[in-house]
């Protein structure tokens, strides 16, 4: 299993490192640096794992609020204060140990506390794995998802296969909304293995084809001025019922995509909504948000980072591995809401 290579702007930014333990300095620490320091954030499920590489690091060690709880001003400013009680310099190291909230917080402290310091992200669930700690974007909710962040590249993110096939099934499920996402929108085998073998798909296999598919688009499109934003298949509506019903991220993008499937459907003609929806459901995925409140999943979803002025726009398909960036309209939103029980 090969490593993956991120480029952009004619340099190799970001390697994704596919191994099996993590006892090995060299792994975690990229060879052209040399930090004095290094500061492990983690959350309560990842401690084990922060404590094990923090001992083989000489690192300290920070423990965040769990979930979408380390995603605030609040929980930035005391990583910032801690810092600088540790005394961590602008070519030391940040080691963010966790999923993908845990990724994105200790990413956007990377990208701003002393304007850049450099970071690694070990991904210890499937969803951090293939989606968050992959390509650059870092970030942290203020009033929506995700509303304040920075592009800025871990310089390595280092996947333990170890821990991949020790994941509890809960957390198989949650990530496998995601890199059944990037199935869709880019790989039509990845999409076929889910639907054999749901959550008994080889996790490994399911993490090199996610993978693939985003470094792809990643480096082709960084700072997301076009393609990258097929890559938000399923969140425009996934993001605010996740805010609005208290779902797991993967849950939400479950329920995303099977509203994006059926407007693609209506609009682009696409012929596989039905076949989406089974899958989804086969791997014990919710494919409806009854729940919710729909004035509010509306208020949310226009606050999506993907609108331009007053348009909203979400990503649809006209086939597999074909995603469109389109602009839609009030009747196009109560489609999508409606395939999810929120008509």
């Amino acid at each position: 299993m090969a490593d993956h290579v991120i480029h952009w702007g004619g340099e190799e930014v970001s390697v994704v490192v596919l191994v099996d333990g993590l006892g090995d300095p060299s792994v975690l620490v990229p060879s052209d640096t040399s930090p004095d320091k290094i500061a492990v954030f983690a959350q309560p499920g990842s401690q084990a794992c922060a404590t094990e590489i923090a001992g083989v690091l000489d690192a300290h060690v920070k423990i965040l609020p769990d979930r979408d709880g380390a995603k605030t001003i609040s929980v930035v400013e005391q990583c910032y204060l801690w810092l600088n009680e540790i005394g961590l310099g602008r070519n030391d190291l940040i080691v963010g140990v966790g999923g993908g909230a845990l990724t994105d917080t200790a990413g956007f402290v990377a990208a701003t506390y002393l304007r850049g310091v450099a970071a690694v992200y070990v991904p210890t669930t499937l969803l951090g794995a293939v989606d968050a700690s992959i390509g650059g974007k870092t970030g942290i909710n203020v009033g929506g998802k995700n509303l304040a962040g920075a592009f800025r590249h871990p310089r390595r993110v280092v996947i333990d296969a170890s821990i991949m096939k020790a994941l509890p099934e809960a957390l198989v499920r949650e990530g496998a909304a995601e890199a059944l996402k990037a199935g869709f929108v880019g790989d039509a085998k990845l999409v076929e293995l889910y639907e054999s073998a749901g959550l008994a798909a080889p996790i490994m296999e399911v993490v090199d084809r996610a993978v693939t598919v985003k470094v792809r688009i990643v480096s082709s499109d960084f700072l997301e001025s076009g393609r990258r934003a097929w890559l938000n298949y399923g969140h425009t509506v996934g993001h605010a019922v996740e805010a609005a019903a208290g779902l797991s991220h993967g849950e939400a993008v479950a329920i995303g995509m099977v509203a994006a499937g059926e407007l693609s459907a209506r609009r682009l003609g696409f012929a596989e909504a039905g076949r989406q929806r089974s899958i989804i459901r086969q791997l014990g995925l919710p494919v409806a948000a009854p729940s919710a409140d729909p004035m509010e999943v509306l208020r949310l979803m226009a606050l999506d980072k993907k609108r331009a002025g007053s348009r909203l726009r979400m990503v649809l398909l006209r086939g597999i591995g074909d995603p469109a960036l389109v602009d839609v309209d009030d009747d196009d939103v109560a489609v999508a809401l409606e395939a999810i029980g929120l008509g």
